[in-house]
């Protein structure tokens, strides 16, 4: 084989690779980790449920440092009736937005000194 012929062998393989290892991906094709676990508690008749993971532990990095926007500033940006988690701890008020939230799930932050964990 020529030079070119192993760029693009490589460049297959590492895309298989890629999409393979990455959980979204694999996601997307349906390819997910699953197992039975056992009777439920409640349940006397000896039925196992599947337990199916989608994305290994990590896989949506939350956010740790967030950044914010004025008021005057959220209200050019934002739809008047865009839903949002609200906090307000020692007189310190957030707005978490759930369409972000809904691509990030967890934003680890510090509300009037406390810190906390906005989770959707």
């Amino acid at each position: 084989m020529n030079r070119r012929s192993w760029i693009w062998v490589f460049l297959i393989v590492a895309l298989v690779g890629f999409v393979i290892m990455n959980p979204q991906f694999r996601a997307l094709f349906g390819i997910s980790e699953s197992r039975a676990i056992g009777n439920n508690p409640g349940n006397d008749n000896g039925d196992e449920y599947e337990l199916v993971t989608l994305l290994p532990k990590d896989a949506i990095r939350s956010i740790d440092n967030p950044q914010f926007v004025t008021g005057a500033e959220a209200d050019a940006q934002y739809n008047p009736d865009e839903l949002v988690l609200g906090i307000e701890i020692n007189g310190d008020a957030r707005a978490y937005s759930i369409p972000f939230l809904s691509g990030h799930e967890i934003v680890n932050d510090v509300v009037g000194g406390e810190p906390i964990a906005v989770t959707w």
